[in-house]
């Protein structure tokens, strides 16, 4: 069938010679993003599979077919033999970017890093299911011209492509497998810091907290960003961030915003877990990134970009896929009764461990949503009445000034006085 105009000039501008498998429009994808095609300029596939050959003594491979995420590129690698591996290409310059080159490729290499650190780490330490890292080129002076990795292939089928068609029966299975995989990570030594994991031998050390919310908010500044060493101090760190951007920018607004969240804090952090522990935990637990054998058991945890060492009232959590409602304020009978099922599933572990695993999930959704309020300045503009309705808390309103520092030119400050939460210029 021949293809309208449009189309052709589609696919025309499409660096076909770089694309491997079925593609758009051939294949249900989303069209060409170009920035992924000019990016596809710098790759040299010939040499990713001489690296692959040479990495198994010789065996000869090809690239065989593509997958383009919203952060990654990754590609399928199939020997002679049958064997296949994953090559993962991160697209840096969407993890991070920044006006000073030398920053941006400095936070670039460390997100990297960690990446594969936590992945590394909760395979070898913890015995959850991520896949076997192979090799890794962490910068781009390597042949085949930016970063990559090589990992384990898991052969089996993504939960999101599955989860619509499975019995309760076969939910329960794949639910009390994940939530196994969290007491799994959250079982001791536990880690003494807050902030995002690295490895540099076959040590494993916590550093500055490179998440997701917080990474494009304000400029960062690595010395700044931990690793912290009590809940509190993780959160005040925060809040002192956006209280001087607020500062730096008179930006009243923030100001006043940072403030109710700061009244916020002892309604949200409990002393128990205020120095501790402190587990690793992936992103977001998406249903694209677990993988399921035919008996729904869970056979992979892909995707730990942004994975980091995070509060235990932060780890215990709903995964995404079950709290879509949520975020759309409507009632689901699905999501609720995933979560009701996933509840139940880890009640079932409860033995296995002496941390309060229902009460920590009970009040993960708003100590989730305090954590991005505090992150980042724009989740906190929107989250902010929602978490002070949930945890009953009536903040004052209060009115704000505006005065100069004499010593510091064109760095103002707010001072709160009486009012109704107007903020009046004064000289």
């Amino acid at each position: 069938m021949e293809m309208p105009e449009w189309l052709n000039a589609v696919v025309s501008k499409m660096k076909l010679s770089k694309h491997f498998g079925p593609t758009w429009p051939h294949r249900m994808i989303e069209m060409p993003e170009w920035d992924k095609e000019e990016y596809l300029n710098l790759i040299d596939f010939d040499n990713l599979a001489l690296i692959c050959t040479s990495l198994r003594d010789g065996m000869p491979c090809t690239i065989v077919e593509e997958y383009f995420g919203q952060y990654n590129l990754v590609y399928d690698v199939e020997f002679q033999d049958g064997f296949r591996w994953i090559a993962r290409m991160p697209l840096m310059y969407r993890l991070y970017k920044c006006d000073d080159r030398a920053l941006e490729k400095k936070v670039q290499k460390m997100l990297f890093e960690s990446m594969l650190a936590a992945q590394t780490f909760a395979r070898m330490k913890k015995s959850v299911f991520a896949p076997a890292i192979y090799s890794a080129f962490p910068n781009d002076d390597n042949p085949t011209g930016v970063p990559f990795f090589l990992m384990q292939k898991l052969g089996d089928w993504r939960l999101d492509e599955t989860i619509g068609h499975k019995s309760g029966s076969a939910l329960r299975t794949t639910f009390s497998d994940l939530a196994r995989e969290m007491v799994s990570l959250a079982s001791p030594p536990y880690f003494s810091q807050i902030g995002s994991l690295y490895q540099r031998g076959d040590e494993f050390r916590v550093g500055p907290m490179l998440c997701y919310t917080s990474l494009h908010d304000d400029p960062v500044q690595l010395d700044k960003r931990g690793p912290y060493s009590t809940l509190e101090e993780y959160f005040i760190s925060a809040l002192d961030r956006h209280t001087s951007a607020a500062l730096r920018d008179s930006n009243r607004d923030l100001y006043h915003q940072t403030s109710r969240l700061r009244q916020l804090l002892p309604h949200v952090v409990d002393k128990r877990f205020n120095s501790g522990p402190f587990i690793l935990s992936p992103f977001d637990w998406d249903a694209r990134h677990i993988f399921l054998s035919e008996d729904s058991t869970i056979s992979g945890v892909v995707d730990w970009d942004f994975a980091t060492v995070v509060p235990l009232q932060a780890f215990f959590r709903y995964p995404t896929f079950m709290t879509r409602d949520w975020t759309v304020g409507s009632k689901s009978p699905f999501m609720e009764d995933y979560r009701r099922l996933f509840r139940e599933c880890l009640a079932e572990l409860q033995d296995e461990t002496e941390l309060p695993l229902t009460e920590l999930l009970d009040q993960s959704r708003w100590f989730s949503l305090f954590d991005e309020a505090v992150q980042s300045s724009e989740v906190g503009g929107r989250a902010l009445p929602l978490l002070e309705r949930a945890l009953g808390v009536q903040v004052e309103s209060r009115k704000m000034e505006i005065k100069a520092i004499p010593v510091v030119r064109g760095m103002p400050i707010l001072k709160e006085v009486a009012g109704r939460g107007k903020v009046a210029v004064s000289n």
